[in-house]
């Protein structure tokens, strides 16, 4: 038995992080900014599996001064991280970032006793909902009433905590999630605008979600996308896909106290596998390295590992990423259609014309579908050009090929409102 160093599933940390230089050099320039009184808010936005969580967590790292880029200064912020889920509403958003604000106080003893009156309030403070209630159950203060609470006990805090701490940084994951009826964008905006009115200048907020996340927020706010710097992420490069790699090895032949190689063949196949998304690398290479029987991983290892019906990785990417896509976002055969088109083009781009004539569905039958799709984020329509689309990614085409029952042959006679 050998330790397999790569972690597919999970967050992964600084030691096998890599590329995403661009997007570092803007995030230590939010921080050094939002340090020196000009606070900067960012909004990263991405695919699923290109790596938004991982960023965040080196990011939180850095900000806490925990590692850092540049020798010669390290920062030191607090960092107050929530995740919100399709439940969240905007009372819920403050109560999340009160909550794990309180928290953090609460670990940190520097802060505990440097603001020691500012504490004293905050481990009393009862935002997540009993002073605000009534005996009657009704609430007494609405959202906008716990919103000026909040960042009032903000603006006291980082007055507190200077110049042991630099000031805060808010991160909210998973933004894409909660409904339009959260109003997440006017969140965002009422929150950095009421900050700035108090002259609280060493707070930064940033956003992580999934391409549609912009739009999410200008529905309830047009104007809340302005707020942010917008950081779109796009797959790795090949260099630092086969970097992950080789820092993966390393580790391994650390733990396990021999070496395991791969051939260049092997580090190519996986670096084309995955398509550059970091979650992808992960699995095709843990995959490859359970494959593997003489510590050598070569192509054949990186193949067996891919396409093992039971546990190999397009599998496993199925569970992970695919099946939730493809079964519990649609309910009906008909979009599954279109679907399976797209999977079995050669050409990643396909067109609604071609789609229209391979699967026969009536116009508007089709036009429901490409929305619905398009809206669950199952396929992405091309920039500046209209009627054409793909697949997130070509491993979703590959795995609705070959774990997937075609369904092109299904009745289509009638018409299936979205779903």
């Amino acid at each position: 038995m050998k330790f397999n160093p790569f972690r597919p599933g999970k967050v992964v940390g600084p030691g096998m992080f890599s590329g995403r230089g661009q997007e570092l050099l803007t995030l230590e320039k939010v921080l050094f900014q939002t340090q020196n009184g000009n606070p900067q808010h960012f909004l990263l936005r991405g695919e699923r599996g290109i790596g938004k969580s991982s960023l965040l967590l080196f990011l939180q790292l850095l900000a806490r001064g925990k590692i850092s880029i540049n020798s010669e200064h390290k920062f030191k912020f607090l960092v107050i991280n929530i995740e919100l889920d399709p439940t969240s509403t905007f009372l819920n958003v403050i109560q999340k970032l009160a909550g794990e604000l309180k928290r953090v106080i609460a670990s940190q003893q520097q802060v505990k006793e440097s603001a020691k009156k500012v504490w004293e309030f905050i481990a009393s403070w009862e935002i997540m909902g009993v002073k605000y209630h009534s005996p009657g159950g009704k609430p007494d203060f609405g959202p906008n009433e716990l919103l000026e609470d909040l960042t009032s006990t903000i603006e006291r805090l980082v007055s507190a905590i200077r110049p042991e701490f630099e000031g805060l940084l808010f991160l909210i994951d998973e933004a894409d999630k909660p409904p339009a009826d959260a109003n997440l964008g006017e969140f965002t905006k009422l929150f950095t605008e009421r900050l700035t009115k108090r002259g609280c200048e060493n707070v930064a907020l940033g956003l992580a979600g999934l391409p549609n996340v912009l739009e999410r927020l200008a529905a309830s706010h047009p104007s809340s996308t302005r707020v942010f710097e917008v950081l779109d992420l796009e797959p790795l490069a090949e260099g630092d896909r086969v970097d992950v790699i080789r820092k993966g090895l390393a580790e391994a032949d650390q733990k396990n106290g021999f070496k395991v190689d791969i051939t260049a063949e092997a580090e190519k196949l996986v670096s084309n596998f995955s398509e550059g998304y970091p979650h992808f690398i992960q699995q095709f290479a843990y995959s490859a390295f359970e494959a593997d029987t003489d510590n050598l991983i070569d192509k054949d290892d990186v193949s067996k590992g891919a396409f093992n019906p039971k546990g190999g990785a397009f599998q496993q990417l199925g569970l992970k990423f695919f099946e939730g896509l493809y079964f519990d976002k649609i309910g009906s055969d008909e979009y599954r259609k279109v679907l399976h088109v797209m999977a079995g083009s050669v050409d990643p781009w396909v067109d609604k014309a071609t789609i229209r004539t391979m699967t026969d569905l009536k116009e508007s039958t089709l036009s429901n579908a490409l929305s619905a799709l398009i809206e669950r984020n199952i396929i992405i329509p091309k920039k500046g050009k209209k009627g054409v689309y793909r697949l997130p990614s070509a491993s979703f085409a590959v795995w609705i090929r070959a774990f997937t029952q075609p369904v092109l042959n299904a009745d289509d006679s009638g018409e299936n409102p979205p779903t």
